[in-house]
């Protein structure tokens, strides 16, 4: 009797702790408070990648889109942004919200940095303080590894205005969350030159 009273009891114990084990989160797969919070080393493992290009772009636009670096003033600058996942596992990410909540771009012109327009500049100071309104649904993609996923272009004249010619140096800062976070992933450097409309220029497709 003993005995069959032992064997329950470790039955009992045995199951006591299955039970603790699935209540205590697993400090190898960390759960995401929300679409887009991800840990340094994810961050880290995702390459984002910009250019300047001929046409705008929008979700996963197939194939390569042509690359332009000669605009002519007044022109309109889109620049295309892809997401690649260089890690063995997928995470999950806001892929578009709000263009002035996730992205920070450092453009320069001729070496002296350009500032956003009075309006764009508000935008952005808000949101780094916490405004997170939305007027559409927010897109999440799960990104998948070594797969390649486009987002909508950025239009430089939306954050800037019309740009004046002269060489300028482009760099984007993203969030992978739907809202400003701080946590920001920087791309490539790319360039390209804005020349008055009346200018002939030597096309550099693609010169980067």
């Amino acid at each position: 009797m003993k005995t069959r009273t032992n064997f329950i009891f470790i039955l009992l114990m045995f199951g006591v702790m299955i039970v603790c084990a699935d209540l205590i989160p697993s400090r190898s797969a960390p759960q995401q408070k929300y679409a887009g919070d991800l840990s340094l080393k994810q961050r880290q493992a995702i390459e984002l990648s910009i250019s300047t290009n001929a046409t705008s772009s929008g979700f996963f636009s197939p194939g390569a889109l042509p690359d332009k670096a000669d605009f002519k003033t007044g022109e309109q600058v889109h620049v295309g942004t892809v997401m690649t996942n260089l890690a063995n596992e997928s995470v999950t990410v806001c892929a578009f919200s709000n263009p002035f909540y996730q992205n920070r771009l450092e453009l320069l012109r001729d070496g002296h940095p350009v500032a956003y327009t009075k309006q764009i500049a508000e935008v952005v100071h808000q949101s780094d303080i916490d405004l997170c309104e939305f007027t559409r649904h927010s897109d999440i993609v799960e990104l998948k590894p070594n797969l390649h996923v486009r987002v909508p272009s950025i239009e430089l004249q939306e954050w800037y205005g019309v740009l004046m010619p002269g060489h300028y140096v482009l760099t984007l800062k993203r969030t992978f969350a739907c809202c400003a976070d701080g946590k920001l992933n920087s791309s490539n450097e790319i360039s390209f030159d804005v020349t008055h409309a009346n200018e002939s220029g030597t096309s550099s497709e693609g010169s980067k």
